[in-house]
């Protein structure tokens, strides 16, 4: 099983941790949190990713979500995945809630394609319904079997 680290701008990262307590009524084993607040050190941070990365990972590789891309949060998970983890890893930036509940619920698939079902889940959890139901937006193109066709149900 694949290991989550949610690496954000402090407080983002406990912010979604609560949410997904929230929604699931626990926050699921091999899910780990490193808000960055923005006194602190990037070797400090990237240690603290590093750290979380080897707690979460069960033998089948971690997933790194970050807020925003190119940011410290970011930068730091790429150097923390890069230098001296020995396993597989994979980041996908950009997370929100949606994103982040779908990582979720696929951390039974291979990470080569984890990584493409949560930017579909991150990018199918924005919707904008404007004055009609969600009954009445415009057909979603995508085939019966694949997940973003059902986009409401994340």
């Amino acid at each position: 099983m694949l290991g989550l680290v949610l690496v954000t701008h402090a407080p983002l990262g406990d912010s979604i941790a609560q949410c997904v307590q929230h929604v699931m009524g626990s926050v699921p084993d091999g899910f780990e949190v490193v808000d960055v607040p923005a006194s602190e050190d990037i070797d400090t941070t990237v240690k603290r990713i590093q750290d979380a990365a080897r707690a979460v990972q069960a033998g089948a590789g971690v997933v790194f979500l970050t807020d925003l891309f190119g940011a410290t949060p970011s930068n730091a998970a790429v150097r923390a995945g890069a230098e001296s983890l020995n396993l597989p890893t994979v980041l996908v930036s950009g997370c929100n809630l949606p994103m982040v509940l779908r990582a979720l619920g696929f951390r039974d698939l291979p990470l080569n394609e984890v990584a493409e079902r949560l930017v579909m889940g991150g990018r199918n959890g924005i919707v904008s319904t404007g004055a009609t139901a969600p009954q009445r937006q415009t057909f979603n193109p995508a085939k019966n079997d694949d997940s973003a066709r059902d986009h409401h149900q994340q």
